[in-house]
């Protein structure tokens, strides 16, 4: 964690020479300048300059893109309209600007839960709905966690879980030939896969870009071994992650917000790409003790 990034100051300027300085108004503001200032201050979409997507203006789009991208990556997890996006951050606190992609909450099911078991909690939730303040809160997605490591019985849930709900899944297993028969039951459902670590990582790199899924990333409580994953994952080819530095209970809560807390500092104030991804919690490490 010693290599440090800097992160250069945008200014108006260096957005507005790189648009079409029309001053067209198609963007709703009356010249390029002001729709500059509202790029650099995060309060305009860029695709919002219509006449910036026409093909002349194609380098500076993309220039213009890496120059804007925000720091954490947006990651895309299901597909259609019940996907659901994770990450996309732009700042380091709530108050500075308002979260493009609210939190994301999945409620687990395994392979050893009856028929008369599974089922039904699927179906709830789906339907689940909670009025807070004038906003209608759902739950977002499906956590399929494989509790007996059976690749086949696996395989069976997942594809009950599929026939039952839209919603995007997780899979959770660290062994690659459960994760394996997950991917063969759901083949076009683009699920997050749960997870990579230290040994496991090349055999769920390979099914992330078999399938086209976005992968999980579990480091429990080491931080630089977690980048160092990264590195690996991308440079074999890996794009879409998700970050676990592990969820300890109890006295271990102070290590959780900490960990995560310098994940989003590293990416947001220091411009680490290797940690500019969305963050996973999970009970993972409460499943992983003995009752």
């Amino acid at each position: 964690m010693s290599e440090k990034v800097g992160v250069k100051e945008l200014s108006p300027i260096d957005v507005y020479m790189l648009l079409p300085k029309t001053n067209c108004k198609k963007c709703g503001l009356e010249n390029c300048m002001a729709f500059a200032t509202k790029l650099v201050n995060r309060e305009i979409a860029l695709e919002l300059c219509t006449p910036l997507l026409e093909k002349q203006f194609d380098k500076s789009y993309q220039r213009l893109w890496e120059m804007l991208k925000p720091p954490v990556k947006e990651v895309t997890i299901g597909t259609g309209d019940s996907a659901v996006k994770v990450g996309g951050k732009l700042v380091m606190y709530r108050h500075e600007l308002a979260y493009f992609n609210p939190t994301a909450f999945a409620i687990d099911v395994t392979d050893e839960m009856s028929d008369e078991e599974l089922i039904p909690r699927v179906k709830k939730t789906e339907g689940f709905s909670y009025i807070y303040i004038g906003r209608e809160l759902k739950l977002n997605m499906i956590a399929v966690r494989s509790t007996s490591n059976d690749p086949e019985r696996f395989k069976s849930t997942v594809k009950k879980v599929v026939e039952n709900t839209k919603l995007p899944l997780i899979l959770c297993s660290f062994q690659p030939e459960v994760i394996e028969a997950g991917l063969m039951a759901a083949p076009k459902a683009r699920p997050l896969i749960y997870a990579a670590n230290k040994d496991n990582w090349k055999d769920m790199a390979e099914l992330a870009l078999m399938y086209n899924c976005p992968l999980a990333v579990f480091a429990p409580n080491d931080l630089k071994l977690l980048r160092s994953l990264v590195k690996t994952l991308k440079d074999y080819g890996v794009e879409d992650l998700v970050l676990d530095p592990g969820t300890f209970p109890n006295e271990g809560l102070a290590d959780t917000i900490g960990n995560v807390t310098m994940i989003r500092r590293a990416a947001c104030k220091r411009g680490d790409e290797l940690l500019g991804f969305p963050v996973i919690g999970t009970p993972i490490t409460a499943w992983m003790e003995k009752a």
